[in-house]
Order: C-alpha cells, then sequence, then structure tokens
C-alpha cells in the first residue's frame, strides 16, 4: 500500500498553509514491505515534506498515543514501554515558513527551534499527547515554558541531564529524573510503568542500536555502495515509525545495500561533526558527496548513537541511567571539555577519516564552543577541517559549493 493523499478527512488533518495530507496505513505495511531502497527513499520523502506527521496521526487512530521528543537525548525506551509512540521533533526542516514564533523567540537564535514552536502555534502538533524537552541548551530549556500556552492540552516535560558524570550521585539523580517522567507519561495517557516492559523495550532499542551500527561499518568500510543521503533518510524514520516496523525495514534494506555493486570514486573520506540537533537540509547533504566527499561518519540523528547497548537485567531504569552516564560519546551537550581534542582525533582514526566537516546550524552555541577545542587538535596533528553554518530553509547553496569544491580539490591534489 503506498503513501497516497487523501481526501477523507483532509479537513481535519490538512496542514494549516493548505497541502492535502498524506495517508499512512495503520499497520505501516508500506514501510514493512518497500521492495527497494529506491522505494523507502521516496516514502521518506513524502512523510517529511507532510507538516501534518501522517505516521503519528496512523498511529493515533488504533487509540494510542504519541509523545515529541526534542532533539538531541531523550529516553526513548520509557516512552515504548508504556505503550506510547516516541517521535523525535526535529524542526520544521524545509515545509515550514516562521510566521507567529518569531514574536516569541529571539531573532538569533536556531532555526529547529523557531520551527518547532511555530508547529505549535499553528496547531501542527494536535496529534501528540505530550512533549518532552531534554535540558541540552537555554533554547531547548525556553521552549519548554511556552509549550504549555503554544499546545494547551498537551503535557510538557523538561528533562535534566546530570554535566558531572564523576559524581556518585550522577546515576540515582537521573534515575529520579526519569521517575518523574514516568509520572507526567502516565498522566498523558501512558500504561503504568512494569520494568518488565522497560526491559523488553531496552532490548529492542538494543537490537535498533545494533542495527544502526551495522549501518555505519558499510559506510565506513565502503561508503560508494550507499549515498549520504540513503542512509540518513532510513535513519530518520526510525524516529517517525514504531520501533518494530523500523527495525525490520533496517534489516530488510541492508541486505539490499550489500547486494549492490560498489563503485568508488576519487573522493575525500570526511567525518561529519556538529549536526546534532537542528539537521542539513537533503540538498545540502546531496552536495557533500557530489563534490567529492564520502561522509564515513556523522553526528546526523544522535538519537541512535548516545550509548552502546544498555543492560536489560537488573534493575532497568538505573541501567538506562547508567548507560547514559557512562556513554563515551562527547558532543556539544556534554560538558566535558577537557576530553574534545582527544576525542575528535579519536574519532578520525576509528573512522579512517582524512578530513573533518563542521557542519553547524547557525546560531548553534554548544556546537559552536566546540569547534574551537576540535580545531586546536586537529591542527596540531594537521587534520583539514572545514566548518559550514546552515538553516533549515537554507536554498542558496552556490557559496557552500565552491567552499567544499576547494576543500576537496586542496586534500585531493595535495
Amino acid at each position: 500500500m503506498a503513501v497516497r493523499a487523501s481526501s477523507e478527512g483532509a479537513a481535519a488533518a490538512a496542514d494549516p498553509e493548505g497541502a492535502p495530507p498524506l495517508e499512512v496505513s495503520d499497520s505501516f505495511e508500506e514501510f514493512a514491505r518497500a521492495p527497494s531502497l529506491e522505494a523507502v527513499d521516496r516514502l521518506a520523502r513524502a512523510v517529511l515534506a507532510d507538516a501534518t506527521w501522517p505516521t503519528v496521526r496512523a498511529w493515533n487512530r488504533s487509540g494510542r498515543s504519541a509523545v515529541g521528543c526534542f532533539p538531541v537525548y531523550t529516553p526513548q525506551e520509557l516512552i515504548h514501554a508504556m505503550g506510547m509512540l516516541p517521535v523525535a521533533l526535529h524542526g520544521g526542516g524545509e515545509t515550514i515558513e516562521i510566521s507567529h514564533a518569531d514574536a516569541a523567540l529571539g531573532s538569533f537564535l536556531c532555526s529547529i527551534s523557531k520551527s518547532t514552536l511555530e508547529m505549535g502555534l499553528t496547531g501542527r502538533l494536535a496529534p501528540f499527547r505530550a512533549f518532552v524537552f531534554p535540558y541540552i541548551c537555554d533554547v531547548s530549556r525556553n521552549l519548554e515554558g511556552i509549550f504549555p500556552r503554544a499546545v494547551p492540552g498537551a503535557a510538557t516535560h523538561m528533562l535534566h541531564l546530570p554535566q558531572n558524570f564523576r559524581s556518585a550521585a550522577t546515576v540515582p539523580f537521573l534515575v529520579a529524573e526519569y521517575r518523574r517522567l514516568l509520572r507526567v507519561l502516565e498522566s498523558a495517557g501512558g500504561s503504568p510503568y512494569r520494568p518488565d516492559r522497560l526491559a523488553d523495550s531496552i532490548e529492542l532499542f538494543n537490537r535498533q542500536r545494533a542495527e544502526i551500527a551495522r549501518w555505519t561499518e558499510i559506510k565506513r568500510r565502503d561508503p560508494s555502495r550507499i549515498s549520504l543521503t540513503e542512509s540518513y533518510l532510513v535513519r530518520r524514520l526510525g524516529g517517525l515509525l514504531p520501533r518494530e516496523v523500523h527495525l525490520e525495514l533496517l534489516r530488510r534494506m541492508r541486505a539490499a545495500v550489500e547486494d549492490r555493486v560498489p563503485r568508488p570514486k576519487d573522493s575525500v573520506r570526511v567525518l561529519l561533526v556538529g549536526s546534532f540537533c537542528e539537521q542539513p537540509t537533503l540538498d545540502l547533504l546531496d552536495l557533500l558527496e557530489q563534490v567529492g566527499c564520502y561522509v564515513v561518519d556523522d553526528e546526523l540523528l544522535q538519537l541512535y548513537r548516545w550509548h552502546p547497548a544498555v543492560d536489560p537485567t537488573g534493575d532497568p531504569l538505573e541501567n538506562l541511567a547508567r548507560a547514559y552516564v557512562e556513554s563515551p560519546l562527547d558532543i556539544g551537550v556534554r560538558a566535558t571539555p577537557t576530553t574534545k581534542g582527544e576525542a575528535i582525533l579519536g574519532r578520525v582514526a576509528a573512522a579512517g577519516a582524512q578530513a573533518v566537516l563542521f557542519l553547524t546550524a547557525k546560531f548553534c552555541e554548544p556546537a559552536l564552543e566546540d569547534i574551537v577545542l576540535y580545531r586546536a587538535a586537529l591542527d596540531r596533528e594537521k587534520i583539514p577541517s572545514l566548518h559550514l553554518e546552515f538553516e533549515e530553509r537554507s536554498s542558496a547553496l552556490d557559496q557552500s559549493r565552491l567552499q567544499l569544491e576547494t576543500f576537496v580539490e586542496s586534500i585531493l591534489f595535495a
């Protein structure tokens, strides 16, 4: 069954700007049975272009609730264990015109904050019963304070995250934060918390993380086998679909990718850093490989990369908290400044990268602060790097193309 535009019920679900909504089957069979990676690519683009959240509406038709999760980190296993659908809120992308949010937010803020609030103010987030905002920056904190008025009737929760990872109180603090979140989710329609259900959800998400890691390994081993945009779109669906559906999709499409005949090109192996929250446009991702960059590792969609497998035995809440605290991840929203240089060099070595591309959202302070520390280490080791900024609705790529082409040529012909 293909995703299609629907006239039935369109008045209720249509985008406020007038675009007809897409309809997804309640069973999500069009994703589960997609015959090829090309078909998945088309499905993903159609879903992302629809501001009415077609996969969430399909989930809701069975009487179930969805929870919007602002990037970068939300313990989505908790939401899944309570019978709710965790959905990644990555802003409005290229589909949302800002006309209301500017009145509530300042000018010098990231696009994702404005487009997310715009969706709330214009009724586009009506399919959600609750929202979780991890405290990753001041912008996310402020959104959590505005959302109860922007989306009245939906629960809103600020998840406070520890920054001191050495204190004995850190894990108990995070467990207490998880329990606060559980109470909010229960009040928003979630099933009562049961440790056995959380253990099952942890095992499911462990399998999803492991499958994403296999995709990453394919890209590192043979980057010509799958394009960056193809890999990104398959992963992006993971924040929009039931995880059981996405896991099966990942497995089937990975088999299709491994059957492809590689076609290597004379390109530079690049580590992509800085896009952990707001996501680049698809045109910009396409451009990276058009100019000769093989992106062999990236910070896109950190949803799957916060930690390795979580221990499913014992106290699942404590295990989930410990996995976060002990994560080896070192990016802008974790306050570990003394290890930033070593972290970037280790990631370059692990990916076999020749260069680093800092692709950061405009006005993203956590990413911009890290670049100073990263570049000091890269310059010391004479590893080339380039910094580009982007915005969600940015369509002028000529300057970026020129900078990227110059960067690639300086490495290939050095």
